[in-house]
Parts: structure tokens; sequence; C-alpha cells
């Protein structure tokens, strides 16, 4: 996945993605359900990935069971 630019960059929304495979050494442009299918993925996974890498361009920290609602879950030191 790639973010559009180029001159008319501007006319398009910040977060406009263009979706590509390679195919025998071919980059091909594919379409946004092509995406979801060759991945098995659904539309709102893919926006959460969006979603997640549009601030920095990197993809954030795993946060799988960071919460404070356990008072008596046992602590390893």
């Amino acid at each position: 996945m790639t973010t559009q630019q180029g001159s008319n960059a501007a006319a398009l929304p910040v977060n406009f993605y263009r979706y590509y495979r390679t195919i025998h050494g071919e980059i091909q442009l594919i379409y946004f359900k092509a995406c979801l299918s060759t991945f098995g993925i659904t539309k709102s996974r893919l926006e959460r990935i969006q979603r997640n890498l549009t601030p920095t361009g990197m993809a954030s920290l795993d946060r799988r069971g960071k919460h404070q609602n356990r008072p008596k879950a046992f602590e390893c030191h």
C-alpha cells in the first residue's frame, strides 16, 4: 500500500491509498476489494491498519493485554 503523492496531491484526501500487488515481477494496481480478498481481511481490519499507520508511517506498538482492570492479577518482576 502506498499513499498518493505528486503535483495534484493537494486535491486528494490525506489518507488516500492505492493498492498494488506483484505478479511474476510485474507490479499491478488492484482494486480495494481485490486487496481485501488477497489478504483475507475485512474492510474494518484494513481501516484499522491504515489508521494506525497514518500518523507516523510506522506500525504502533502491540497493546494486547495492557489494561489495568485486574487489581489482583499476578505481577512478574
